[in-house]
């Protein structure tokens, strides 16, 4: 049975009256009237909105439900919106048991099918482990410690869905088994009429496996990708969606302002390339601006545009004189634009010029800006941009400003913006003043010159982020403007390396260890000799006793580690090094271990299989004869795709030394003399030129537990 068979997905949207203000929650947050008009831009950055006095910084929560998180089930659920590279779940809409109460499916929802762009999907993970498939069934899947387990094998099945349930919406897999599978085929009780429209989603198929913990739906996560990620197209979606976004038309925007392709229109702009330093170290370019994230169909459409536009540097005002919205990058402005720049002065100041700066103790001289980070499965991270200490003021004290942008998920695009603000904060000197009817051809978002020879400004460059329209009682119109200060030094930002990936890091288990009793040093007499019976020659504690004290002696340390490759065998397991031998004449009887690891390269051609193997031939002798036994552990990886690296290998192998335990009791008189330790290997025709490098091994003493 259905858990709920629809999700609401309405949005609250603009409603404009045909005199241009705004009924419910508006875009600026007053109305503009036809006679008196009052407009500021939106999506300002934290520090420029508290500078310019407009509103209260924008409120960062991130707290909002159903985003990037897996809910369960509920008919208050909402679907989130995904643009760009991002991971993601999302709401279970539909559940049913099958296969006589053994197979579980859930239907989850990723996201809203945007207007435009294609959706596919790269990654899955289960909970922290990352799946692999063959067609839509799992054949393995690799844990944190990057090792390949088959415990969910033919156990867990995944097709993924894009505006519809049928066969042709399959976006995964994107070949072999269940690629073009209805959802209706899959899903117990679904018919023709659950058609799914305009959602992206997920059918995943459970079967109940308790020994492998396959007995719910643990957190899924998948790595999604939406090729709308512009922030112009990205803008333009959702403000022209009626289904999930603002519901404007075109002739209520100024279309150009948006998605036009020139550097001052927010596309194009956005577009441009810009130089950054890779995790190779390598120097690099990607595009200014880019949005990967999901917004909340939770949240006002004010509060998604304001994030769209803070994400991509981007003013979002209204322009009364027009009747439309439109988009104002906040850059640098040309030598020409300069030039062309309308002149404020004395001739049409119809006021005083009020200055504000912010004071001492309020100037910020760092910004902390959270993001969600590809690198890390987009789990938040911060970047830190701090003014230099000789470009601090005297006595000024540390002010740090923190907020999160929730669109961008790597570190060069948050210090990108993370700078603009700093920059912006502490040299950016708010005016306002009162102009003639002139001021009436100056738009928001506008670079205009001030000359006023009070504060000794000629030409001085400031940019408009606020007008308000007045009409006197006699009929003269004058406009009120609020701008801050302009200069390219807050758009010349250093180049930015990219995050290291974190990779996986595997936290060592300590062991348990009891009491210890430290004898007092060279005395000859011990307080605790009753615990050791035997345990001391004079002053000596004989080696017999020291298992009790310490973990172990480690015999050897890496003997063959190094960085050169070591060619491997293709038919059967050969040697990769010279067999190592260790006089172990008159060691102590007892567990030894042999710990090994290397990196299987070569070029990848087809599925490919290979192994690898630690082997320790042991030798014992009495005064009439000798006996050997070899001890070996190998490690099969059997049909790895040509798209998967080969991954790390770690053995671990238990040496007893005990020859009682091998060959009977006539053997108990046998001493140990030699241990011969090689490392082998093998991978087929599906590698070629395949070769073992960072080969290496431990062989230590293990005492801890022995009696």
């Amino acid at each position: 049975m259905a858990v709920f068979s629809a999700i609401a997905s309405a949005v609250s949207t603009f409603l404009i009256t045909a005199g241009g203000g705004f009924l419910g929650s508006s875009l600026i947050g007053t109305a503009i009237a036809t006679a008196t008009g009052y407009i500021v831009a939106g999506g300002l950055a934290a520090a420029t909105a508290r500078a310019l006095g407009v509103f209260e910084p924008p409120s960062f929560d991130t707290s909002d439900p159903g985003v990037t998180i897996q809910l369960p089930p509920g008919t208050d659920n909402k679907l989130p919106i995904l643009y760009g590279n991002a991971f993601t779940s999302g709401p279970i809409f539909d559940a049913a048991i099958s296969n006589q109460n053994d197979t579980m499916t859930y239907c989850i929802a990723l996201s809203e099918e945007t207007q435009t762009g294609t959706f596919s999907c790269s990654k899955v993970f289960m909970a922290d482990d990352e799946l692999v498939f063959s067609g839509n069934t799992v054949v393995r899947h690799i844990n944190p410690n990057q090792s390949n387990t088959t415990n969910y094998a033919g156990n867990v099945r995944l097709n993924i869905y894009a505006g519809g349930s049928s066969g042709s919406d399959v976006i995964f897999p994107t070949s072999g088994t269940g690629s073009s599978t209805p959802a209706s085929s899959i899903v117990p009780h679904w018919g023709a009429n659950h058609t799914a429209n305009n959602m992206v989603f997920a059918v995943l198929q459970i079967d109940y496996d308790a020994e492998n913990g396959l007995v719910g739906l643990p957190q899924m996560s998948f790595k999604m990708k939406n090729t709308l990620s512009n922030p112009g197209d990205v803008l333009y979606d959702y403000l022209t969606s009626t289904r999930y976004g603002a519901g404007l038309t075109n002739a209520e925007i100024d279309v150009n302002s948006v998605t036009g392709t020139a550097n001052t229109q927010m596309k194009g702009y956005s577009a441009e390339q810009v130089n950054y330093t890779n995790q190779a170290n390598a120097s690099v370019t990607h595009d200014r601006y880019e949005i990967n994230g999901v917004l909340s169909t939770f949240d006002t459409s004010k509060t998604n545009i304001d994030k769209i536009c803070q994400a991509s540097a981007t003013f979002f005002t209204y322009n009364v004189k027009q009747g439309k919205f439109s988009a104002i990058p906040n850059r640098a402005i040309s030598s020409t634009e300069k030039a062309n720049c309308l002149v404020y002065n004395d001739d049409n100041i119809v006021s005083k010029i009020d200055i504000s700066s912010t004071e001492l103790y309020n100037l910020y001289n760092a910004v902390e800006v959270e993001f969600a980070d590809n690198t890390r499965k987009d789990q938040t991270n911060t970047v830190l941009v701090e003014t230099p200490g000789s470009d601090r003021n005297a006595n000024e004290p540390d002010n740090r400003l923190k907020y999160r942008v929730d669109l961008i998920n790597d570190n060069m695009r948050a210090e990108a913006l993370a700078n603009i603000d700093l920059n912006q904060s502490r040299v950016g000197t708010v005016i306002q003043f009162e102009t003639d009817f002139s001021g009436m051809q100056t738009d928001v978002g506008d670079v205009v010159k001030i000359t006023n020879s009070l504060y000794g400004w000629s030409d001085k460059l400031f940019r408009v982020l606020r007008t308000v329209e007045r009409q006197s009682e006699t009929g003269m119109i004058t406009v009120q403007m609020s701008a801050i200060e302009y200069t390219d030094d807050y758009y010349t930002l250093p180049v930015s390396t990219e995050t290291p990936d974190i990779g996986f890091i595997d936290m060592p288990k300590l062991p348990v260890i009891g009491p210890i009793f430290i004898p007092g040093l060279y005395e000859g007499i011990y307080s605790n000799v009753d615990l050791l019976p035997g345990a001391t020659f004079g002053n000596v504690i004989t080696n017999p006793a020291m298992k009790t004290f310490g973990a172990g002696v480690q015999l050897a340390d890496n003997p063959q580690q190094d960085t050169g490759t070591h060619p491997t065998p293709t038919t059967t397991v050969g040697d990769l090094i010279d067999p190592e031998s260790y006089d172990i004449t008159d060691a102590d009887i007892g567990d030894y271990e042999l710990t090994a690891g290397g990196q299987l390269v070569g070029t990848l051609s087809s599925a490919y299989d290979f192994s690898y193997q630690g082997n320790v031939l042991v030798s014992w002798a009495n005064a009439t004869t000798t006996a050997t036994k070899s001890f070996s552990s190998t490690l099969n990886y059997n049909n790895f795709p040509a798209t998967t690296p080969p991954p790390p290998t770690s053995l671990a192998l238990k040496v007893n030394l005990d020859p009682t335990a091998h060959f009977g009791a006539s053997a108990a008189d046998m001493k140990p003399q030699t241990a011969n330790v090689v490392l082998r290997g093998k991978a087929n025709s599906g590698i070629t030129g395949a070769e073992f490098s960072n080969l290496g091994y431990q062989f230590l003493r293990v005492t801890k537990g022995e009696k």
